[in-house]
């Protein structure tokens, strides 16, 4: 679906007059993203429609620069976004610089492998959207790969789940230069999502997952990791917004911070006046394995209602000390050689974890991780 002028119009309006960010992060830190690297980057509305040196065998659905390059016969024009260009002023933009909303909807038992890619210069701006719809009591399995190779990247994802639908969800996140990455998934009555994310690196990834559960009993499980090397900067937040009655959410997220990267998982779980009888869970645990990394966890829970089932959440980092630095020397392993262990462990074991319908592309992503932190 194009995307109607009079949003263009709207958008380009509201991205000149509103904030990336209304409110501050914390007193010490203004923002935990680095919205200015973003002023930086010039939508551009004319993407090259060939993704430079990207294998599209394992994927059914290829967006690349905004451009539907593979899966047309699964795609349709019938694209009702849910997203408002004045949330804030980076969606904006990625309205103003959207070409098209790509839409498909899946039923009954299906399975589908969606990748977006964007590629440009530095400083070129180029975006990507699509909304996938859950009929109700259908099984779905959903691999999102979001794949950056130079340039800016606004990445919209909407996951419409219908009541009573069972959705397993992989999300692989690997960018270069600053990107926006939002995933807004709604879920209807009794409706179920296993997620399961992975975002790595980018000079300043701000990656978002809303998990919006608007059905009454409805139920989200988010594992995540992170990993940042190099200089990386990464604000990866999890929302879990109650609005249904007896709704649960549960998310754990470990992250890796390696080298001089800087590593942030913020969640956020609410219990709406709506949503009695609910139960909320937000963990975060980091790895810090450098003296120049930076890695936090800031969880925060908000409850409308004295009827809940339950509503916790926890926060830890670790590093290793002198006296654990001592003892594996004395066992012939060098401080080096143990961040890489600790590293590889925290990545196979959540990799392990991740459901068996998505052995094929947990295999790819194990490969593709091996090689980054060179292991």
């Amino acid at each position: 679906m194009l995307v109607p002028e009079e949003i263009k119009v709207k958008a380009r309006e509201l991205a000149g007059r509103i904030p990336y960010q209304l409110i501050k992060d914390s007193p010490t830190v203004k923002y935990y993203t680095q919205w200015n690297l973003f002023d930086n980057c010039v939508e551009s509305n004319n993407g090259n429609a060939s993704p430079p040196s990207l294998e599209f065998n394992e994927y059914d659905v290829v967006i690349h620069n905004g451009i539907l390059v593979k899966g047309n016969e699964l795609t349709s024009d019938n694209a009702v976004t849910g997203i408002d260009p004045s949330e804030s002023r980076i969606i904006a933009r990625h309205f103003v610089n959207i070409r098209e909303i790509h839409s498909l909807t899946l039923s009954e038992s299906s399975s589908v492998r969606v990748m977006m890619s964007y590629s440009g210069g530095g400083s070129e701006m180029h975006s990507n959207h699509v909304i996938i719809n859950v009929n109700n009591d259908a099984l779905a399995n959903v691999f999102l790969s979001i794949i950056g190779n130079g340039g800016c990247g606004t990445n919209i994802t909407e996951l419409n789940v219908g009541d009573g639908a069972v959705v397993n969800l992989l999300i692989y996140s690997v960018n270069v230069d600053p990107a926006f990455n939002l995933i807004r998934i709604n879920e209807g009555a009794r409706a179920k999502v296993n997620s399961y994310s992975i975002v790595v690196n980018g000079k300043m990834t701000h990656h978002r997952e809303d998990y919006v559960l608007q059905g009454r009993e409805s139920m989200v499980n988010v594992n995540s990791l992170e990993v940042g090397l190099g200089s990386s900067r990464i604000d990866y937040m999890v929302n879990l917004m109650h609005y249904g009655e007896g709704s649960s959410s549960n998310s754990i997220t470990k992250a890796i911070a390696l080298d001089s990267a800087t590593v942030i998982h913020r969640g956020f779980g609410r219990i709406s006046d709506h949503g009695k009888w609910s139960y909320t869970n937000i963990e975060g645990k980091v790895f810090i394995g450098s003296s120049n990394a930076v890695g936090m966890s800031v969880p925060v829970i908000m409850v409308d209602t004295g009827d809940v089932n339950g509503a916790r959440h926890a926060a830890s980092d670790a590093a290793l000390d002198e006296e654990q630095e001592l003892y594996l020397r004395m066992r012939g392993l060098s401080r080096e050689e143990a961040i890489r262990l600790i590293t590889y462990d925290m990545i196979m074991s959540f990799l392990d974890n991740i459901d068996s319908v998505f052995e094929s592309s947990v295999n790819n992503i194990r490969n593709s991780l091996l090689k980054l932190i060179r292991i």
